[in-house]
């Protein structure tokens, strides 16, 4: 199989995961020699996609993972065309308050966010974005790393709390603006 084959099938199989992948997985699933191999591989079709100045980008991140994804530019434009939002405005609230109050108890989301936050954190779970660990008669819910690689957000709670608090303030003034 020629090299360019190859860059398809990468840029295929991180299209359909929509997800980081290891490039361990990418070894396996394209059938290539070692880690290496798969890592130079996709430092070809990140070299591509700067190339083209294409609106995707391909982000190495830690623990060998690779992940497909739209610019931050482009997130704002494309989400006028998305035909579903992947979460609701609540649930999306519900994953804004584990994210910063995180460790945080699953009863205590429930009084902040009401009843249907069980639903949410169902949902947040389902899509990797948190884990609920039980404990005692509740369950003790956090973000999870993929959470943090999806919005380019630091694993380490101190330094995300400080990300999302300048996030929030962000999304605020535009708010504002928007009146």
């Amino acid at each position: 199989m020629s090299d360019s084959s190859k860059l398809a099938e990468l840029e295929a199989l991180l299209y359909a995961a929509s997800r980081p992948v290891s490039l361990t997985d990418i070894v396996m699933w394209l059938r290539l020699r070692d880690e290496v191999e798969a890592d130079s591989l996709v430092s070809e079709l990140q070299a591509v996609y700067m190339e083209e100045g294409s609106a995707l980008e391909l982000v190495k991140l830690r623990g060998e993972r690779v992940v497909l994804q739209l610019k931050p530019d482009y997130t704002k434009l494309a989400g006028r065309y998305s035909i579903k939002p992947l979460l609701s405005v609540a649930a999306l609230r519900t994953l804004s308050y584990v994210a910063y109050y995180q460790p945080v108890l699953q009863s205590d989301v429930a009084k902040v966010r009401g009843s249907q936050a069980y639903k949410h954190l169902k949902q947040l779970e389902e899509m990797g974005l948190v884990s609920r660990v039980k404990r005692g008669r509740t369950k003790v819910v956090k973000t999870t790393q993929e959470f943090a690689d999806y919005l380019g957000l630091s694993g380490d709670r101190t330094q995300m709390r400080r990300q999302l608090r300048k996030l929030f303030r962000r999304l605020e003034i535009e708010q504002l603006e928007k009146r």
